[in-house]
């Protein structure tokens, strides 16, 4: 029975099979591990992703296990992308201006922490067609996958950055950052209040950071009767249901998409990471759409 189930898989675990997976808290909706074994199974490797719920509290204690269980890496996602930053051997590119990691690699000589959602949002604009350059830009949220945005637009050359957010110290952080890596003319630290609320009319492109299910849009206090057509919405979620923040925008005529396609670009950055392998896009692409369609 087990050699059947792995021949209709396409995997053979065995003592070779090398590791990799996602740490998070929940973890159970993650369509990770679906993408990254479509990839390893269309090259014709040898390696297994898995989801690894970590805790709050515990997640230094999951990085000591990955090394001592000899995984070659890890994606980092929701709620430890900044404390992970602090607790690696040594931080490469954009996480370490960031302080947030999306990606560890381990290597003989530590634990290296990389962020490929910088390099995932910038290919995404590129695949939509989306010219940053000058625009003004509404960012919802001050998390990891946040700085990682802003600094994909800055990189972009978008001319006037919004940072909403529920705790304004974390939105002042990502502005101080964004100010040390950045020459754009204007970032400026809205709050959920009537007046914060109105700045989404006045954004060329407006994306929502937080992780706020499908049903609980209207938490987010902002005047969706401001959406119109010309303006550009993006939820980083990437469920197969359309959120009720982009049925909104669509509604009033706004361009949508939801994280699928930062989603497909940072998981191949972090493919090639781990592997040196050219990631095979289609058929991560595919793979994601196939789980997310049996939601």
């Amino acid at each position: 029975m087990r050699g059947k189930h792995q021949k209709e898989h396409g995997l053979l675990i065995d003592g070779n099979t090398e590791l990799v997976g996602i740490i998070g808290y929940p973890i159970g909706y993650t369509l990770s591990p679906a993408m990254h074994n479509a990839a390893f199974r269309a090259r014709g490797m040898n390696w297994l992703y898995v989801p690894l719920r970590v805790p709050p509290g515990k997640l230094g204690q999951a990085l000591a296990g990955l090394r001592a269980l000899g995984f070659r890496g890890a994606n980092i996602t929701i709620p430890h992308k900044l404390e992970a930053a602090g607790l690696l051997d040594a931080l490469r590119g954009e996480s370490g201006l960031l302080r947030a990691v999306n990606t560890v690699i381990v290597e003989d000589g530590g634990m290296i922490g990389c962020n490929t959602d910088v390099e995932g949002f910038s290919r995404f604009l590129e695949e939509e067609g989306i010219d940053a350059r000058g625009s003004s830009c509404l960012l919802i949220g001050a998390g990891g996958a946040s700085r990682a945005v802003a600094l994909a637009l800055a990189g972009s050359e978008a001319a006037v950055l919004h940072v909403m957010n529920r705790t304004p110290r974390k939105a002042e952080e990502l502005r101080e950052l964004l100010k040390r890596a950045s020459p754009m003319s204007e970032i400026s630290i809205r709050t959920f209040d009537r007046e914060g609320a109105r700045v989404l009319g006045e954004c060329d492109i407006i994306v929502n950071c937080t992780p706020l299910a499908e049903d609980d849009a209207a938490e987010l206090p902002l005047d969706y009767g401001l959406f119109a057509s010309g303006q550009m919405a993006v939820d980083l979620k990437y469920s197969r249901r359309r959120s009720a923040f982009l049925e909104e925008a669509r509604s009033r005529g706004a361009r949508t998409a939801n994280g699928e396609g930062m989603l497909v670009h940072q998981a191949a950055a972090s493919f090639r990471l781990w592997t040196g392998e050219n990631p095979p896009l289609e058929e991560m692409r595919a793979a994601l759409r196939n789980a997310a369609a049996r939601e």
